[in-house]
């Protein structure tokens, strides 16, 4: 059964479960593992909300919605920036982001690299979208250049260091992964 965008805000505020919003079907998304939390945790460590506020931005994880496509495609990215006034108003939904991150799981990776990755890059305001996996230490990003191009690069050492230049902050991959525990191959 489809429903509406109206109904589909009023259903996440009372559902225990998330859900994406994919033209009226709600697709509810799955439990993130402690991996996958420690990541967020320690990219919200690093980059301060504080000095982001500075710069007129904010900065949200996994529980807040972000337009994709309007009234078409709504997702709960892992980590979404924005730097945009007119996403203060509302309350549920960012809808202007310059930065989305995606913490990778086995059953998600697929879609976050392919399914999400197209949608997102039509963002008119995303200047950057990033991908950490949680099994080992790799980071892949693209990066929005002044002429519209989007540039690939790939991190894989824990001397790496993430720039997101949209909001003038390096992430170093040993802070980012820091107290990950990978699994044994």
């Amino acid at each position: 059964m489809k429903v509406t965008f109206e109904e589909y805000i009023t259903s996440e505020q009372e559902s225990e479960v998330r859900h994406e919003f994919d033209n009226g079907v709600l697709i509810p998304l799955e439990a993130t593992s402690k991996r996958h939390n420690r990541i967020i945790t320690n990219v919200l460590r690093k980059i301060e909300p504080s000095k982001l506020a500075e710069k007129g931005c904010e900065i949200y994880h996994e529980n807040v919605i972000t337009k994709v496509r309007e009234n078409k495609k709504y997702v709960y990215p892992d980590v979404v920036i924005t730097c945009d006034p007119t996403d203060q108003a509302d309350e549920y939904v960012i809808k202007n982001p310059c930065v989305i991150m995606e913490v990778l799981s086995k059953s998600t990776a697929p879609y976050d690299k392919a399914g999400k990755f197209f949608k997102y890059l039509r963002i008119p305001s995303l200047q950057q979208y990033i991908l950490v996996s949680q099994y080992a230490v790799a980071v892949e990003y693209y990066l929005k250049m002044e002429n519209g191009e989007w540039v690939y690069r790939a991190l894989d050492s824990l001397e790496d260091v993430l720039p997101i230049p949209s909001i003038s902050v390096e992430l170093k991959l040993a802070d980012l992964y820091a107290a990950v525990v990978f699994e044994e191959n």
